[in-house]
């Protein structure tokens, strides 16, 4: 099995082959039927490179690039992309950004040193600290 990154037809070439050429002939005529697949290779990997990309269009699409595996069979897939971080309950998916003057800054500033938390922690807090005064 052979792992790889092809960005475009050539480096999925070279990794098809490089797959090929582990394979050992021991009889003349091995060898013979080996150099009729490696041509029979050439001819088609063209083929199989654009229907590969078809069929993983949207990967290729938004990565620039496949992740191929290509086992002893000369069998190939899209090596599967790894999971991300699992999406916590309570997201944080608003950003907001504000402008603040020189006082203002300083005040915040020291009272994320006093509490000891970043400056985002500190808007947050104060927010829910309007939330109690409003309702």
């Amino acid at each position: 099995m052979r792992e790889g990154r092809c960005y475009e037809q050539h480096d999925f070439q070279v990794l098809i082959l490089s797959q090929f050429a582990q394979r050992r002939p021991s009889t003349e005529k091995e060898k013979w039927e080996l150099q009729q697949e490696y041509l029979r290779l050439i001819r088609e990997i063209p083929q199989m490179w654009e229907e590969f990309v078809r069929k993983n269009q949207n990967i290729y699409d938004r990565f620039g690039y496949l992740d191929v595996v290509v086992y002893d069979d000369l069998t190939y897939e899209r090596k599967k992309l790894k999971q991300g971080r699992p999406k916590e309950e309570n997201t944080l998916s608003h950003r907001v950004t504000v402008r603040l003057d020189d006082e203002g800054y300083q005040l915040l500033k020291q009272y994320c040193q006093t509490k000891n938390i970043t400056e985002s922690a500190a808007i947050r807090e104060l927010i829910q600290t309007l939330k109690s005064k409003i309702w």
